[in-house]
């Protein structure tokens, strides 16, 4: 995962300045990416987005990124590509749809890492049993994907009083050297009724491979007392401490790792913008972009 920025990284290692997240900034020219009549979802917002840096990574990339996409209950994940997060965004097509997997209502949340030559997507939906685990496609040129791991990340087998009985879902994964580390969104039985009071919570799923995973014995973040949330949550490494984007009550908020252990704990930084959720970060020229469910982007820039 890229440190970002590089010099800001240096100067915080030599004990020059410490972490420092600048204000996010709504593009205004939102949203970025909005669906026409050929994706299922048009006249809806597209909700997840996740993006790839293709430049250099494959041998002809149609463009320098390529943007995963999918509304909550729909049967198709979509292609879309440009030369710059802010795009202008050009529909490619369907690359998984939902009856090329194992699942029986929806496929949507999509999460695409680079992992030897490959494309590994994760996302979920629900099984027949009306659970939501989350499964593994892959593709060897980001557009063509086969399922190839169900469930990859499964549900506790206790429904009704575990954190994660009901769903392992809206999974983000990142890769940190040859690690991945994903957070996911961890909910017991019924609609965010959950054991001990708990609505959802975001858990930690750690993999040397992509492909067996370990999750996390507690939740990695809890809820605030009588709120939703946190839940869309991601990773960003910066300075050597862990940034986690969620979405909440308070809109898309912010908690950042005490050091570099990326279990935490972590300390709450508060609301980072009102109005966007279930973010994607994508760095791009010494900026951060926040591709949000719309596609709406917000700018975050280190000055």
């Amino acid at each position: 995962m890229k440190t970002f920025p590089l010099q800001y990284t240096a100067a915080a290692a030599a004990g020059q300045m410490s972490f420092h997240l600048p204000r996010a900034v709504q593009y205004e020219g939102n949203p970025v990416l909005t669906a026409t009549d050929d994706q299922e979802f048009a006249g809806q917002d597209a909700t997840y987005i996740s993006v790839l840096p293709m430049a250099g990574v494959l041998p002809d990339p149609i463009d320098a990124y390529y943007a995963y996409v999918a509304t909550h209950d729909g049967s198709e994940i979509w292609l879309a590509t440009a030369a710059h997060p802010l795009g202008p965004w050009t529909w490619r097509r369907a690359v998984l749809e939902l009856s090329a997997t194992s699942f029986t209502k929806h496929i949507s949340s999509p999460s695409a890492v680079m992992h030897n030559g490959e494309v590994y997507m994760y996302f979920h939906g629900v099984h027949p049993t009306g659970r939501q685990p989350t499964a593994l496609a892959t593709s060897n040129d980001g557009i063509h994907f086969e399922q190839k791991v169900f469930p990859i990340m499964s549900t506790h087998p206790n429904l009704e009083n575990h954190w994660y009985g009901q769903s392992v879902s809206y999974v983000r994964v990142v890769k940190d050297g040859p690690m991945f580390i994903g957070t996911f969104q961890g909910n017991g039985h019924g609609w965010n009724a959950q054991a001990n009071g708990v609505t959802t919570v975001a858990g930690l799923a750690m993999s040397d491979d992509g492909i067996h995973w370990r999750l996390s014995k507690k939740p990695l973040l809890g809820n605030m007392p009588g709120s939703r949330g946190p839940f869309a949550s991601i990773l960003v490494r910066l300075w050597d401490r862990w940034l986690m984007l969620f979405n909440d009550d308070r809109g898309l908020s912010g908690a950042l790792s005490e050091g570099s252990d990326v279990t935490g704990p972590y300390e709450d930084m508060g609301c980072v913008l009102e109005s966007g959720h279930w973010p994607f970060p994508v760095f791009h020229e010494d900026k951060l972009y926040l591709l949000c469910g719309g596609i709406n982007a917000a700018v975050i820039e280190w000055k």
